[in-house]
């Protein structure tokens, strides 16, 4: 089967142009860093073998010359808390798992590994505890759960604003719960900017690649031919 690409941007919308094209940008300028995300989205075993993320020329002006990438560098997702029941009716009897996720200036990570508890009656909130604290960077966390039983999405609890507490109590009825878990791990930050290839090795069906872009034009450059475009692209270059 043919293998599929798809690129998406910092909002999580797939792209159709996959050209870089800040406008003009003056002399001595630095442009505001963007992000994109490449995704094997073939079905099957159609893994992509040995990526790149590279820069191309668009049309006569000088617009490679000056963008710089840099890799994503994203958060770990957190590890588990600890769900202990205790005594309320907030939410139903029965089988219940959380999640937690890490807040970022630039996003947020994905769930983090798994905490379950089963409530029974009269011990129906749950005192979340030894809730992680993140790295630096780490702004606030947030907790996410399933409804009663188990089965389905991580959803919206709440938020803890700050990378400090580590204790949540739930009581949020199934029916109050919020957003769903994100999906794409949106926490990081530029890596090391460069002007050559990042090379990224294999990439498996529904695996997700990040990297950053910018401009970076030095002052007094005798260069013209703004507006400055180029193509950062996902390139598959082995079989």
């Amino acid at each position: 089967m043919a293998k599929v690409i798809e690129r998406y941007e910092s909002d999580g919308e797939t792209l159709a142009q996959e050209t870089y094209d800040e406008g003009t940008v003056l002399d001595g300028a630095t442009t505001t860093p963007r992000r994109a995300w490449w995704k094997n989205a073939s079905t099957g075993a159609e893994v992509f073998e040995s990526c790149k993320f590279a820069i191309e020329q668009v049309g006569a002006n000088d617009g490679d010359d000056f963008v710089q990438i840099a890799p994503d560098s994203p958060l770990a997702p957190p590890g588990a808390c600890t769900a202990t029941k205790a005594a309320g009716i907030a939410l139903e009897i029965g089988y219940y798992e959380w999640a937690i996720t890490f807040v970022t200036a630039n996003g947020e990570t994905i769930a983090g590994a798994r905490s379950d508890e089963t409530t029974t009656s009269g011990n129906q909130k749950v005192n979340l505890t030894a809730i992680p604290t993140g790295p630096a960077g780490t702004t606030a966390r947030k907790i996410y759960r399933t409804v009663v039983g188990g089965a389905g999405d991580l959803k919206l609890v709440g938020t803890i604003p700050d990378n400090v507490t580590t204790s949540f109590l739930d009581d949020v009825p199934d029916g109050s719960l919020g957003a769903v878990v994100p999906s794409l791990n949106t926490s990081g930050s530029a890596g090391t900017w460069q002007t050559g290839d990042i090379n990224i090795g294999n990439v498996a069906v529904g695996e997700f690649n990040a990297c950053w872009m910018r401009f970076n034009v030095p002052g007094g450059t005798s260069q013209v031919g703004n507006p400055r475009r180029a193509d950062v692209t996902f390139i598959e270059t082995g079989a």
